[in-house]
């Protein structure tokens, strides 16, 4: 679903989701956005329907292994079965003791299973998920958010339960030539109709260009902004390189279970299924698709929104080539 997403964001950004118009006031001109095109629906549905997902894949390994313990659940004992997602040691132990009072000996004590759970416990375990990589930050100048996978799995399984399908909004990285590079504002911001994207004086070309991306904003406590098929791959590489393979055996399995599978009817066994995949995460898979569509996009014409004139009746004299090429 990762790469369904990234796909899809893609395809959408190399549309050119923006659209302008020029407006000049006597010898000065402005680059004004007039509007978006809205974020394909499905990137929100596919994102959430992954987080459940892989939400699941925890709590139902965790069943499994109950009920090798102590056989088929039901009732109470059956509701209280869960992978645990706590903050301090204290609350883990509470979690523990509600089930072993309830019957469930296999969460008590210095069980393996209780065992494993507390190392994979976001305040024993440090792993962490960075909202953007170290040196895009620095090129952005913005700061980088971190977060424990599980802590962001449960707090985005959270949102999309108490609330309406997360909508993946539209962030925009702009420049121009009219400044140094290195002045501008290159981080990812939020654009609005009618917000005004570049100036120039009438006569003097100004190249501008744009980079439009459909994110998520984290849920709180965080607030960062982040690539949703970036994000939900660090979350499936964590529970299934790390996760899954500790809950099983007590060790962590990086090249244990593929995420390309081949799930259709092709008659194959399920270890077949596993032994035939690959090992690409989405990420990787994408990076090629991507790169061939900047390619694409940057070997496109520049593009020269209208003109008008904002002093008189709407229309302007056009030169051949208007000012801020696009």
């Amino acid at each position: 679903m990762a790469f369904q997403i990234g796909d899809l964001i893609s395809a959408w950004s190399y549309e050119s989701p923006l659209e302008m118009k020029q407006v000049r006031r006597g010898d000065q001109v402005e680059t004004v956005l007039t509007a978006i095109r809205p974020v394909p629906p499905r990137a929100s549905l596919l994102f959430s329907e992954a987080v459940n997902h892989i939400r699941a894949a925890l709590d139902n390994m965790v069943w499994h292994l109950v009920e090798a313990e102590h056989g088929p659940l039901e009732g109470r004992a059956a509701l209280l079965v869960a992978m645990p997602i706590t903050e301090t040691p204290e609350a883990f132990e509470r979690w523990c003791k509600a089930r072993t009072k309830a019957g469930l000996a296999v969460f008590g004590g210095d069980s393996a299973l209780a065992t494993r759970l507390h190392t994979l416990q976001p305040f024993a375990d440090r792993q962490q998920v960075p909202s953007v990589g170290a040196t895009l930050a620095s090129v952005m100048g913005i700061e980088v958010e971190t977060a424990h996978p599980l802590q962001l799995l449960q707090a985005y399984s959270n949102a999309d339960k108490h609330r309406a399908v997360r909508i993946a909004v539209a962030r925009t990285i702009s420049n121009h030539s009219s400044s140094p590079l290195l002045s501008q504002d290159l981080a990812h911001r939020e654009l609005r109709v009618s917000e005004v994207l570049a100036r120039a004086t009438w006569g003097t070309p100004v190249l501008m260009e744009t980079n439009t991306a459909a994110m998520v904003q984290r849920p709180e406590p965080w607030a960062a902004w982040v690539n949703p098929a970036k994000e939900l791959t660090a979350m499936r590489r964590y529970v299934a390189q790390v996760a899954v393979p500790v809950l099983l055996t007590g060790l962590e399995l990086p090249s244990g279970l593929p995420p390309e599978i081949d799930l259709g009817d092709s008659k194959a066994a399920i270890r077949e299924r596993l032994e035939a995949g690959g090992y690409d995460d989405a990420d990787i898979r994408l990076t090629a698709l991507v790169q061939e569509r900047f390619r694409m996009a940057m070997d496109r014409d520049w593009a020269f929104p209208d003109v008008v004139d904002a002093a008189g009746d709407g229309s302007a004299s056009v030169p051949d080539e208007p000012e801020v090429p696009c």
